[in-house]
């Protein structure tokens, strides 16, 4: 028995690399655009309403996959035979993405790209829970979000600010795809696929996804935490999209010294990112995603109160990540406690294709329109205040004791 416990750890920790990396890779190809966007805005003749578009357009298709995805996961109870094959396409559309000239053909490769990205973190780490060997789940999957971290937001924007300023953007673009690809065929042929309970048409209340929808709605927990998951999402990539553009129009900030504080950022946010999920293991969810907000809330109000000053930058290098780390939070550990199974992976992606729809489409649509100018932004710092307000508020009113279990069917 021992032995097989050994055996199971160990894999545990290789899933947990794995994942950590892949989902870095991902996330590598969602964000770097905004880390060399002054260079191919520029050869492209990109405007910054067209840059917003490029972003929403991700964030617009990653939504509706991560339902689409999440339901069609939990109707065959698979994880593993849905997530690689998205990957493999979202590799080649981000190398396709480097051979563009135009605005229009990228705009349509990010579409694409955003089909195939919705449900990843989903999956990895409803692979990683059949696969636990102790209830550590949230360190676990702390550990996966980190690699957005690690790789998306410390090494990322030295490299590909790196890559296109030394060579071309459009090696940037090749770059994410390759390493994203690689890292899933190594899945592909490495992990093992887990097998969920399966949504049924014949005695089960869930079978039909219109009945699954009506009980979610009925329940308060998972109410509150897609209205969290909405103002999170708006606050977090108004952060990534708009934040750059604040540093170099706003704080006057050079390209090159720009990534260095992007990378800054991101090596802040690694230990970030994997405490507070952790913490969730040991108190409560509710309380640590309060306080997360909080401290969110520091970055936009420094940006708001003192534009272009040092301690605004200096805010928004310290806090600027810290809002993706209730991610696993509020989508997958605090909903697990308040629905059964067979809603789990429905529930998951209802909450990140909602989220990321409104947060993550429309609101940098409605954003990218006004971006133009320092007046511009200093409007948008002070909308990203009420976003984590409205985070902070909602938190409030979640009911999550740490002893709460799982619904049972």
């Amino acid at each position: 028995m021992q032995e097989k416990t050994t055996r199971s750890s160990a894999y545990v920790n290789y899933l947990s690399v794995l994942f950590f990396l892949i989902y870095g890779f991902m996330m590598l190809g969602a964000d770097g655009i905004t880390f060399f966007a002054d260079v191919f805005m520029k050869e492209l003749q990109i405007t910054a309403s067209q840059y917003s578009a490029l972003n929403s357009a991700v964030w617009c298709t990653k939504a509706v996959s991560s339902v689409v995805i999440g339901i069609l996961a939990d109707r065959t109870g698979k994880r593993k035979v849905w997530i690689v094959p998205s990957l493999i396409l979202a590799s080649v559309f981000s190398i396709l993405s480097a051979m563009v000239n135009s605005f229009w053909p990228l705009l349509i490769l990010r579409f694409l790209w955003g089909c195939c990205v919705g449900a990843t973190l989903s999956m990895l780490v409803s692979i990683l829970g059949k696969n636990l060997v102790k209830n550590d789940f949230g360190k676990r999957s702390g550990f996966v979000s980190a690699g957005s971290a690690v790789i998306a937001s410390t090494l990322g924007p030295v490299l590909l600010t790196a890559v296109a300023m030394r060579f071309t953007w459009r090696g940037a673009f090749a770059l994410t795809g390759i390493l994203l690809l690689a890292a899933t065929l190594v899945m592909q042929f490495t992990v093992k696929e887990v097998t969920y309970e399966k949504q049924t048409s014949e005695g089960n209340r869930a079978g039909s996804f219109f009945i699954a929808l009506r009980e979610l709605l009925k329940n308060r927990t998972f109410m509150l935490c897609l209205l969290i998951g909405v103002f999170e999402c708006a606050g977090k990539l108004t952060l990534t999209i708009f934040g750059p553009l604040y540093l170099t129009d706003v704080a006057g900030i050079g390209t090159e010294l720009k990534g260095i504080l992007l990378s800054a950022m991101g090596l802040i946010y690694i230990p970030i990112s994997i405490l507070i999920p952790a913490l969730a293991d040991r108190f409560s969810g509710k309380k640590v995603m309060l306080t997360t907000f909080v401290i969110c809330l520091v970055t936009p109000l420094l940006m708001t109160l003192f534009p272009g000053s040092v301690a605004s930058v200096a805010g928004y290098v310290m806090f600027g990540n810290w809002a993706a780390a209730t991610v696993s939070l509020f989508i997958y550990y605090i909903p697990g406690k308040a629905l059964p199974e067979r809603l789990i992976g429905t529930a998951n992606g209802l909450i990140m294709g909602v989220s990321v729809f409104f947060g993550g489409c429309i609101v940098p649509v409605l954003f990218g329109g006004i971006a133009g100018s320092v007046s511009g932004i200093h409007l948008i710092t002070m909308l990203c205040c009420l976003m984590f307000v409205a985070c902070i508020v909602l938190t409030a009113l979640l009911k999550t004791p740490k002893s709460e279990s799982k619904e049972k069917e």
